[in-house]
């Protein structure tokens, strides 16, 4: 009996290569997956910015505070706008989810120090009722920011709660490019290693989400 010829597909290769050919196919598509699960996920940045814990966990204040079941309350004063502010770490080049929820006479949220523009971005309200504001906050040439709120002088009292700064731990990409590798001469010495692009920041607060 004359031996079976191999079954083939379309454009003449066994079908068995092609099968082969799709299932090594997969393999790379789930080894990508994988490997884009593996990034970090973007993680909370402000410790204690829902003022569960006492306002010194995270904050330097100056002014009179009372802390309440709806977040932190300020009261400034004739020479006083009653205002807090906690320092944190970010990485140059890449961006962040800032956001607040506040009520009273001119409260205000403000980022300083990210190394674009002013280098200030600032949410505020006016009024009894509670507003949630966000932004996108863009980080320049900076490594750390301030994170203040406050009221104005001789206002009334003014209610903070939910300070949230959510960004990545390191950035996806390398946004500065390396420079060009050296040849070491007679007299020169060996190149180093480069170093990373961007520094990654310090690891993030306790608690983290």
């Amino acid at each position: 009996m004359r031996p079976s010829r191999p079954r083939r597909a379309l454009g003449g290769n066994p079908l068995g290569a092609v099968l082969g050919a799709l299932v090594l196919a997969g393999a790379a598509a789930a080894a990508a997956n994988g490997s884009a699960a593996a990034q970090p996920a973007p993680v909370e940045w402000i410790k204690n910015g829902e003022f569960r814990d006492p306002l010194a966990r995270g904050w330097t204040c100056e002014g009179e505070f009372t802390q309440t079941d709806r977040g932190v309350e300020g009261r400034p004063g004739e020479q006083s706008y009653a205002g807090c502010t906690q320092r944190v770490p970010v990485v140059a080049g890449t961006r962040y989810s800032f956001s607040a929820s506040m009520a009273g006479a001119y409260t205000f949220v403000t980022v300083s120090g990210t190394g674009t523009g002013s280098g200030e971005v600032t949410l505020w309200a006016d009024g009894p009722n509670w507003r949630s504001l966000a932004t996108t906050l863009a980080i320049g040439n900076s490594h750390e920011v301030a994170i203040t709120f406050h009221g104005w002088y001789g206002q009334g009292p003014y209610q903070v709660n939910r300070v949230s700064m959510i960004g990545p731990m390191y950035p996806d990409e390398c946004t500065t490019p390396s420079p060009a590798p050296s040849v070491p001469g007679p007299s020169a010495p060996a190149p180093a290693s480069t170093p990373p692009c961007l520094p990654r920041p310090a690891e993030p607060p306790t608690g983290s989400v």
